[in-house]
């Protein structure tokens, strides 16, 4: 049934293609790249593509492939871990974390940008709404003449199978293996601004990198 569904895809406004169709496409045409598994992620090797589809951008942080079937679009986030937009930024689909993955995992929707490298993943996804954006209606803000997007930061736990905000507490849990970043970020006067948040949760992830006792990602799956 699955390979059924897929055909249909051929049949509609964007064209799904097997790799041996990569190599002759022309570069001018927008195209998304499917991947299966995290094997496949880091390889850059995807096992499907669609060519100049309709993409929409609900925030930067919750993207959607839309072909004008709305079970092909839910088909597009059941069958598929990620897709690339292009040669840039990685989006991992939400419903592949909610089905392999406990914690902050229930009102994430779409394909979401997520990050990673050997040993570290994570995903940045739309700000918790506060007071102020539930009165207003929004969860944004201008700068510079721009439209910007709040977003924190999920932290992909393979070890225990969980995907979590990375809020004060979380991060100073995160923190307990590298004991000299956690009592400076704990001392921090302004710990639970988020801007403190990032800047130690991205120290964080430096250091659980060059951790040579971390397990891969890879042999954790």
């Amino acid at each position: 049934m699955k390979n059924f569904t897929r055909n249909i895809l051929a049949l509609v406004t964007m064209v799904m293609c097997s790799l041996h169709c990569f190599a002759v496409e022309p570069a001018e045409h927008d195209t998304v790249y499917f991947y299966d598994t995290w094997e496949q992620m880091f390889d850059l090797q995807p096992v499907a593509m669609v060519v100049d589809p309709y993409i929409e951008t609900f925030t930067p942080y919750e993207v959607y492939i839309i072909t004008g079937d709305e079970s092909i679009n839910e088909m597009l986030l059941d069958d598929h871990l990620a897709i690339s937009l292009g040669d840039s930024t990685m989006l991992i689909s939400s419903k592949y974390l909610k089905n392999n993955f406990k914690g902050s995992v229930r009102d994430l929707r779409g394909f979401i940008p997520v990050f990673f490298n050997e040993k570290v993943a994570f995903i940045t996804y739309n700000a918790n709404m506060g007071v102020k954006e539930i009165l207003f209606g929004n969860n944004w803000s201008f700068e510079d003449g721009e439209a910007v997007f709040k977003s924190e930061k999920y932290y992909i736990d393979f070890l225990n199978r969980r995907v979590e905000r990375v809020t004060p507490s979380y991060l100073s849990s995160l923190l307990q293996d590298y004991h000299d970043l956690q009592m400076r970020y704990e001392g921090m006067k302004d710990y639970k601004k988020q801007y403190i948040i990032e800047d130690y949760f991205f120290k964080f992830i430096d250091r659980a990198t060059e951790d040579i006792m971390r397990p891969y990602i890879l042999d954790l799956l």
